[in-house]
């Protein structure tokens, strides 16, 4: 793994760990819904990562990208719904669009 990939994970992991108590106070109605879905994706994004990172094949970094699609609108409808608060759901769209800049570059390097 070279130096970005290791930026971009320790980017993902530290916005899991951000995240956490906002998933762990998900509505008990949502909470396997939505706020497992919303770890899930956080830690297959991480996987992702390191799959890729590993292979240094484009079509794996691709999949890191939709893969930070996914969660932006995960995290848009949580906030849409309110099980996010504004500034948290700000803070975690700001760390996923560094995240995507730098798959982004990533990509164009390969």
């Amino acid at each position: 793994m070279s130096g970005k990939q290791l930026v971009i994970l320790s980017k993902a992991e530290r916005l899991i760990v951000d995240l956490a108590p906002a998933i762990d106070r998900v509505p008990k109605h949502q909470r396997y819904r939505y706020g497992k879905r919303l770890e899930d994706g956080l830690w297959q994004l991480v996987h992702l990562i390191i799959q890729a990172a590993a292979s240094n094949q484009k079509s794996k970094v691709y999949r890191v990208d939709e893969q930070v699609r996914f969660l932006h609108a995960l995290v848009r409808h949580g906030a849409e719904r309110r099980f996010l608060s504004p500034r948290r759901a700000g803070y975690a769209g700001n760390c996923l669009s560094e995240i995507g800049a730098m798959v982004g570059t990533w990509r164009k390097r390969l």
